[in-house]
């Protein structure tokens, strides 16, 4: 494989929308290579379809790979962004030697190509109106020809102040072979298009006359891409000939499928990376499981857990399989409730502020921090802690206080309970989850009542559910004052039914 002294790849979507997950993988294999060899990971903005460009999108895509911890070496500038994306402040840009590396903005570069492919005859200016196009694919159509366009201004030396779009001549009886760096020899006997379109009328390049310009350009060394992108490899092919440049060496990545075995897509679950983000997955998880899709790390390991660091001294291009890759939904949530499991406790409480504030709790770090480390090991999604926490932050609690009054305890007796565990409790000097389970051991022990039934009544009084983290760690986070006062709260709930209890049954 060439140039392997000076590496150089790029990432360049389009600001159509949200980041797609399979588009994350590709920017991950990206920067893996070039990393790895010592080299540079470039981004640049193709925005030349202006039609579905969305307001905004630049900026997200750059905060989406901020927050995965993707860091390109060069890339749009805050200038350029502002431009492109009409966004008032970025903080997002990267900047480098090449600028701009916003397609919309390098119009000028384009149009000097093209024309320099007219004056080497393999362009050729076209002037053809939609509806002489159409009537053309009519007729084929008719004669059952393959469509597409006839080459009517190939000859006709078409004038530059004339409204025109600049197309390629496809050579006559052309074979094309392809060196690609994951799919091995690739042979086209004869390429199909039909004379594609460079430069369109208004002056904006197609994806194929920019692409391969902007290689050129920015030494780009290796084109790494998704297989959809095979079947334009020909075309650039020729590009590069035409203009006398050294073609990168491109990579076809496999595509990211489903569970069904077809390309991923909504019908299969969430398939943008906002949707995982919101959905409570960890950037370490997600870049470790997609580095997993259609790459392995040979040696026979059975381990599947790698930091970004572990993957860029593994990652080779030799590794990447040419057969798809399946996307387990399932699996990525195993592997995320793995690194949740490793964080510390002072990470993984920052990380669920947020989610449990967006359910609308008001959050006391002080009792988050007592409580993540016994939920921990239960969490898959960080949004899977709000039903185990949310007691903490809650100013008012709903007890089903019927839960608490089975296996021979009554209104009368559960009341005492309380009573009496809000009086240990206040007695304690030290409130800690020893001393709590010791002093509550110790009321159920006087009750005569089992010790589940007696710790039921208490979790029930004290955080309004039948199912939480340990009891004497979650009355340990909520605090002595709040417990104490929970505890009080429910004796009085008690006493009402009780009272209700002896009135029925007089």
């Amino acid at each position: 494989m060439k140039r392997m002294s000076e590496v150089r790849t790029r990432f360049a979507p389009s600001p159509t929308g949200w980041l797609h997950i399979g588009g994350v993988r590709t920017a991950l294999f990206e920067i893996l290579f070039a990393h790895h060899h010592g080299g540079s990971a470039i981004l640049r903005i193709d925005d030349t379809d202006r039609e579905r460009l969305v307001p905004g999108a630049i900026h997200g895509l750059l905060e989406d790979f901020r927050w995965l911890g993707l860091d390109f070496d060069e890339g749009p500038s805050d200038e350029e962004i502002q431009k492109a994306d009409g966004v008032l402040e970025s903080g997002l840009g990267i900047g480098g030697p090449f600028q701009p590396y916003v397609q919309s903005q390098r119009l000028p570069r384009y149009r000097e190509v093209a024309e320099e492919l007219i004056r080497l005859g393999h362009a050729y200016r076209c002037d053809c109106t939609p509806e002489r196009l159409q009537k053309e694919r009519e007729e084929q159509a008719e004669r059952k020809e393959a469509v597409g366009y006839s080459g009517y201004c190939r000859d006709r030396n078409v004038p530059s102040a004339l409204p025109h779009v600049v197309r390629f001549k496809i050579p006559a009886n052309r074979a094309i072979t392809l060196s690609d760096a994951v799919k091995g020899e690739v042979h086209w006997e004869t390429i199909i298009l039909r004379d594609p379109v460079l430069l369109k009328s208004d002056g904006y390049p197609t994806y194929h006359l920019a692409t391969v310009a902007d290689d050129h350009d920015m030494k780009i060394s290796h084109v790494l891409r998704a297989d959809e992108w095979l079947s334009t490899a020909p075309l650039h092919l020729l590009l590069y000939e035409a203009l006398g440049w050294e073609a990168p060496v491109f990579a076809h990545l496999p595509p990211v499928l489903g569970s069904d075995g077809k390309k991923l897509s909504k019908r299969h679950g969430a398939t943008f990376l906002r949707n995982f983000r919101e959905a409570g997955y960890l950037p370490e998880a997600i870049l470790n499981f997609m580095a997993l899709i259609g790459w392995s790390p040979g040696g026979g390991e059975e381990e599947e857990i790698f930091t970004l660091d572990e993957l860029t001294r593994r990652f080779s291009l030799d590794r990447v399989q040419n057969a798809g890759g399946v996307f387990s939904y399932d699996k990525l949530k195993w592997m995320n409730g793995v690194y949740i499991r490793r964080l510390s406790t002072d990470d993984l409480e920052a990380r669920l502020r947020p989610f449990l504030v967006a359910a609308g709790l008001e959050v006391d770090n002080g009792k988050l921090l007592r409580i993540v480390p016994h939920i921990q090991t239960r969490l898959e999604l960080l949004p899977d802690a709000i039903p185990l926490v949310d007691f903490l932050f809650k100013v008012r609690l709903d007890r089903d206080l019927s839960a608490m009054l089975k296996k021979g305890m009554d209104a009368a007796k559960a009341r005492d309970i309380c009573l009496q565990s809000a009086e240990a409790l206040a007695g304690l000097p030290a409130f800690d989850a020893a001393s709590i389970e010791a002093a509550l051991r110790k009321v159920a022990e006087k009750s005569g009542a089992k010790s589940g039934a007696v710790f039921t009544v208490v979790r029930i009084a004290a955080t309004g559910k039948t199912v939480t983290p340990p009891l004497f760690e979650s009355i340990f986070a909520l605090g002595q004052a709040q417990s104490i006062e929970r505890l009080r709260e429910t004796a009085g709930l008690l006493s009402a039914v009780a009272a209700a209890g002896s009135q029925g049954a007089s």
